[in-house]
């Protein structure tokens, strides 16, 4: 099934985000507050609809994280489902992905219970950081996942 994303995932037009330097290692950060509609996602994990292979492990270093972690891809998406958007945002920047190019990405971290798959005051903090693919089809691109 493929999901058009219309918009209705970013808060901001992701075309019209000021793109990384010449020099990509600098400035990677965008200031204004979260591009994505975290609250847009979280409402189609939890519908029902969103087919786990929509979820991109974005690096290398993503799909390392998880080995590492023992985490699976719904791990991954009880992890997105259950963040408080107020209180986890940490940032948001350009991150470079497989095939060499870069995708505004919104940075989160945020406090899991990995035994009970929740949000938890008193659990691991967690770091994740993901993008939507702006294609037509919604992919989300886990570009980093690991206890911070």
């Amino acid at each position: 099934m493929v999901i058009n994303y219309s918009g209705a995932y970013w808060r901001v037009d992701p075309v019209s985000i000021p793109g990384v330097g010449a020099k990509k290692r600098v400035s990677r950060e965008i200031f204004g507050g979260p591009l994505i509609k975290l609250e847009a996602v979280q409402a189609l994990l939890r519908s029902g609809e969103f087919d786990a292979d929509q979820l991109w492990l974005a690096t290398e270093k993503c799909e390392r994280d998880l080995r590492k972690e023992s985490w699976s891809i719904n791990d991954v998406l009880q992890m997105l489902v259950g963040m408080d958007g107020a209180a986890d945002y940490y940032k948001s920047e350009w991150c470079e992905v497989l095939g060499e190019r870069f995708v505004p990405c919104d940075v989160y971290r945020t406090p899991y219970d990995a035994e009970r798959k929740c949000r938890h005051s008193k659990g691991l903090l967690v770091y994740i950081k993901f993008s939507i693919e702006v294609d037509g089809a919604l992919t989300i691109a886990l570009v980093s996942c690991h206890a911070a």
